[in-house]
C-alpha cells in the first residue's frame, strides 16, 4: 500500500509538471496583457497536431516540440495583432474574441486534420520506466521528461522575466501600465511579444500532451480549465503561483483518484479550490495591491 501511495504521489508529479507546461503561457498573458485568452485549449490543440504531423513524417517529439512553440507563437501573432490589439482595455471583449477566435480555430483544424484523432509515438529514449521499487508499478520515462521540460520552461521564463531587460519592461508594465508608457516602454510591443511567448508555451504543452491522449480536435479544453484553475489558485501575477498551483492540483487528483476514483478527485479538489480562494481571495501568491 505504501509502494503504491508513493508511486501514485510520483505520478502527481508527472501531472503537476504537465499542469506547469499548460498553464505557464496563459498565466503569462494574463497576468502581463490581462487577456482571457479563451482559445487556449486550441492553442494547445495545434501544437498537438504539429506534433502530429511531425511524427507522420517520421520526426522525433524532440524536434516537434520546438517547431510547436514557433507555429503556435505565430498564431498568437496573428491573433494578438489581428484582433486582440484593439480591445485590450474591454476585457469582456477580449474573452468573446478569443472564444470565437478559438471556434474558428476549431473549424480550420478540423477542415484540414477530418474529426478523427491521431496517435503520436515517444521517441525510442524516453520508452522504459526506472525501477524504485522491484515489483511494478514502475515511474516512466516520459513522467521525468515532462517534470523535468517543466522544470527548464519555468527556469528559462524566471530568467526572462527576472535577469533580462526585457524581462524589467514587464514587470513594469504588469505593475504600472500608464506609468510605464509614460517612461517610455512601448506597451503594445510587449503586449504582443508576451502573447507571442505565452502561445508558444500552450504550443509546446500541446506537443508534449499529445503522446499521450493523442491529437483531437477537442483535447486541449480540459487543459485550458486546468490552466485557469492553476491560476486562480496560484495567484495572477507571480511566476511562483504556476508550479505551487499545479503541485497542489496535480497531487490532488492523483491522490484522491487513487483513494476514490477520477471523477470524485476532480471534483473534491475543485472543492478544496473554492475554499482555497476564500482564505486566499488573489490566490496563494497573487499580489496584494494598496488602494
Amino acid at each position: 500500500m505504501l509502494q503504491q501511495l508513493f508511486m501514485q504521489s510520483l505520478n502527481g508529479l508527472g501531472v503537476a509538471g504537465i499542469l506547469v507546461i499548460a498553464a505557464a503561457g496563459l498565466a503569462i498573458i494574463f497576468g502581463v496583457a490581462g487577456v482571457i485568452n479563451m482559445a487556449h485549449g486550441q492553442f494547445i490543440m495545434v501544437g498537438a497536431y504539429v506534433a502530429a504531423y511531425v511524427d507522420s513524417q517520421g520526426g522525433s517529439m524532440f524536434l516537434a516540440i520546438p517547431l510547436a512553440f514557433i507555429v503556435v507563437a505565430i498564431l498568437g501573432l496573428v491573433v494578438e495583432r489581428g484582433v486582440i490589439q484593439w480591445i485590450y482595455d474591454r476585457p469582456l471583449e477580449t474573452l468573446l474574441a478569443t472564444w470565437g477566435v478559438g471556434i474558428i480555430i476549431e473549424v480550420i483544424m478540423k477542415f484540414i486534420f477530418g474529426t478523427l484523432g491521431q496517435k503520436v509515438g515517444w521517441p525510442d529514449l524516453l520508452d522504459g520506466s526506472i525501477k524504485i521499487f522491484a515489483r511494478p508499478p514502475h515511474f516512466p520515462y516520459y513522467r521525468v521528461f515532462h517534470v523535468a521540460l517543466a522544470i527548464a520552461i519555468m527556469a528559462v521564463t524566471f530568467y526572462i522575466i527576472y535577469r533580462t531587460n526585457f524581462g524589467l519592461k514587464v514587470r513594469a508594465v504588469r505593475r504600472n501600465r500608464s506609468m510605464a508608457g509614460c517612461l517610455g516602454i512601448d506597451t503594445a510591443k510587449i503586449d504582443m511579444l508576451i502573447f507571442m511567448y505565452g502561445s508558444g508555451l500552450a504550443g509546446i504543452a500541446g506537443a508534449v500532451i499529445a503522446p499521450i491522449k493523442a491529437a483531437t480536435i477537442d483535447m486541449g479544453f480540459s487543459y485550458a480549465v486546468s490552466s485557469y484553475m492553476v491560476i486562480v489558485l496560484g495567484g495572477v501575477g507571480n511566476l511562483l503561483g504556476i508550479p505551487t498551483g499545479s503541485f497542489l492540483i496535480g497531487e490532488g487528483e492523483t491522490l484522491l483518484a487513487f483513494r476514490y476514483n477520477t471523477v470524485i478527485g476532480q471534483l473534491l479538489v475543485f472543492l478544496a479550490i473554492v475554499i482555497a480562494i476564500r482564505v486566499f481571495p488573489r490566490g496563494i501568491f497573487g499580489y496584494q495591491e494598496r488602494r
